[in-house]
């Protein structure tokens, strides 16, 4: 049930993305029109999780998670009658703030139910196999219903789907956090994040997921003009390509969730990071040598690989302090999703090319690793960790 809650972000995007260019004829609207409705539910995403995470630390993780499902259909459902590409991105934003609330809300009742810290981050490791499954299975959905009914169908099943696990999460799952935490949340949001930004261990790691996501967001937003434009193969073998990125990381967080439960999720965090440097290294020496595509493949492999354990480790690290786990999610997953709605734009504005993207994935990437292991890590947060 949290998981299918944290997959309604990837559904929201990868359910119409092949419909994309009859959109654009549909509504006659260029091409970065449509793509901000995507950008736009990025951007509510990012947003939201700021307002409802600290939220749901005062009024509970039920109330919170419920309005989130409600409004999200209802926006899914306004999504299939806009009248105009504007229009959309609007519903698109809206949707992504709403969605918000089942993301950060979810992640915190893991930890609401599971003390042991290592155990906790084993089942957020869950929650992203979910969220990285969904972007294989959305986009074939998604243009299975397209094919036969039209784009516009696409979100009247997001609007099914949202209703059917709003629905049983209010039939199944109970309030999870105890009343004396409710009433031990001090302050509003605004003093609930503050309090969470105080811990330099929680800084250190949303800085980190940050600079990843957005390396991680780059090559997604690239992929495409990479392999299409620069390479010269065509779509199919793009979606190939993909499906295959998609399951090397769904894999990768597999792996992650047996480790978890050994290792620290920091740790694990470094694992990734530092594969993100490689990863580029990889993809950039390849350019420079003109080695065959097959390497420029396998260092897409290997960026999502890390990417299996650098984004669960990181909010698995960050439920693991004694910081209100509303708060705690919502910085990390602000920061992971605010990372991909800069890294998309600002790869468009430098260059889709194989050898900008290495670049940029080399120095975000290490920057996460730097913020990773220079910013001082308070030692009080070691004795503040839940057990």
């Amino acid at each position: 049930m949290l998981a299918a809650l944290t997959a309604l972000a990837p559904l929201s995007m990868d359910i119409y993305a092949p419909s994309m260019l009859a959109m654009r004829d549909d509504f006659r609207a260029p091409e970065w029109l449509i793509q901000a409705t995507i950008t736009g539910c990025l951007l509510g995403i990012g947003i939201g999780q700021i307002v409802w995470g600290p939220l749901s630390d005062r009024i509970g993780r039920r109330p919170v998670i419920l309005v989130g499902g409600i409004g999200w259909t209802i926006a899914s459902a306004l999504s299939a009658i806009t009248a105009n590409a504007e229009m959309l991105v609007a519903v698109r934003f809206v949707a992504g703030l709403l969605g918000a609330a089942c993301i950060v809300a979810a992640r915190s009742v893991v930890r609401d139910i599971t003390p042991d810290v290592r155990q906790r981050a084993a089942r957020i490791g869950i929650l992203s196999i979910v969220g990285a499954a969904a972007p294989i299975v959305a986009p074939i959905a998604g243009a299975a219903i397209a094919a036969v009914w039209g784009w516009r169908a696409d979100f009247i099943a997001l609007t099914i789907i949202g209703a059917v696990i709003t629905l049983a999460f209010a039939v199944m799952v109970p309030e999870t956090i105890p009343e004396e935490e409710r009433a031990n949340a001090s302050g509003g949001i605004v003093a609930g994040l503050a309090t969470a930004l105080r811990d330099r261990e929680l800084l250190s790691i949303s800085i980190a997921l940050a600079c990843f996501s957005f390396a991680f967001f780059a090559y997604v937003a690239t992929a495409a003009f990479i392999v299409e434009g620069e390479r010269g193969y065509p779509p199919s073998a793009f979606a190939v390509v993909f499906a295959a990125n998609a399951a090397v990381m769904v894999l990768s967080t597999l792996l992650y969730r047996r480790l978890a439960r050994r290792y620290p999720a920091r740790s694990l965090m470094g694992v990734g990071l530092a594969g993100g440097v490689i990863a580029g290294l990889a993809l950039l020496l390849a350019v420079r040598t003109g080695s065959p595509d097959s390497v420029l493949w396998i260092a897409s492999m290997l960026l999502m690989a890390s990417s299996g354990f650098a984004m669960p480790a990181a909010h698995g690290a960050g439920q693991s302090l004694l910081v209100a786990s509303g708060a705690a999610s919502a910085l990390t997953g602000a920061s992971q999703f605010l990372g991909g709605v800069l890294g998309s734009p600002v790869t468009g504005a430098i260059g889709t090319t194989s050898g900008v993207l290495s670049v940029i994935i080399i120095v975000a990437s290490a920057a996460g690793l730097a913020a990773w292991w220079v910013i001082p890590r308070d030692p009080r947060s070691r004795r503040r960790r839940t057990r």
